[in-house]
């Protein structure tokens, strides 16, 4: 039963990673046609914010195909 909820609770959480990372893309894809966005992140400003935005996006990316990768090494074959 444990292992099922941490299971659960790891696609969960790779799922909303996916949303956010859906929605930063959106974002970046914005910031990239229309140059006038660049400007709204009140520290970086910019190109910078459309590297800084794109080095979270591949951090997310990477998060989230670890946990995708442990839910798949969680699952143990059953022994007939």
């Amino acid at each position: 039963m444990k292992n099922k909820l941490i299971i659960i609770v790891k696609f969960i959480l790779a799922v909303f990673f996916s949303l956010i990372w859906f929605i930063l893309v959106q974002a970046e894809y914005e910031m990239i046609t229309k140059p006038e966005l660049q400007n709204d992140f009140p520290i970086i400003k910019g190109f910078y914010a459309v590297c800084f935005l794109g080095f979270i996006l591949l951090i997310i990316g990477v998060v989230i195909i670890l946990l995708l990768y442990s839910i798949k090494r969680g699952k143990k074959p059953a022994n007939p």
